[in-house]
């Protein structure tokens, strides 16, 4: 085999080799930064209001901004929190997370249970971002 065509063949298998290191480097540094920008989503479902006059209550779904209006009836069944007690509706409060329901017609709930709201979820940093911290006192706090 001449030198020359020696020298060919190692540079040819040198870059190639090069090329298949360098690609995949590539790609994975992108798909990284495309999965940090993905939205979080809050699955929550929470209390908008509640009219005890009317046995009313409208029920914000945060996964995807809608909002449903359903009945409460005096066959509904509503239990708050832990307790394993009958709630009625005015135990119900604007903010609370529902935990689950069961609807008995496309308008009116058979069961709901809720409870105080879990804390929405939190979104992601952006590289280099900081986080500031909250150092103002209690606005109920009258010694300051």
């Amino acid at each position: 085999m001449k030198p020359s065509r020696t020298l060919f063949t190692i540079t040819t298998l040198a870059l190639a080799l090069l090329v298949t290191i360098a690609i995949p480097s590539a790609h994975a540094g992108k798909k990284k930064t495309k999965e940090a920008e993905k939205p979080v989503v809050d699955p929550r479902i929470l209390i908008d209001s509640v009219d005890a006059s009317a046995g009313t209550v409208i029920l914000n779904y945060k996964r995807d901004g809608t909002t449903h209006t359903y009945t409460l009836d005096g066959m509904s069944t509503i239990k708050v929190g832990d307790s394993t007690d009958p709630a009625k509706i005015s135990d119900i409060k604007t903010g609370m997370q529902v935990r689950d329901y069961v609807e008995r017609d496309d308008h009116t709930l058979d069961s709901i249970t809720v409870s105080t709201a879990d804390p929405a979820p939190a979104k992601a940093k952006k590289e280099g971002a900081t986080t500031s911290t909250d150092t103002s006192s209690d606005p109920t706090d009258s010694s300051n």
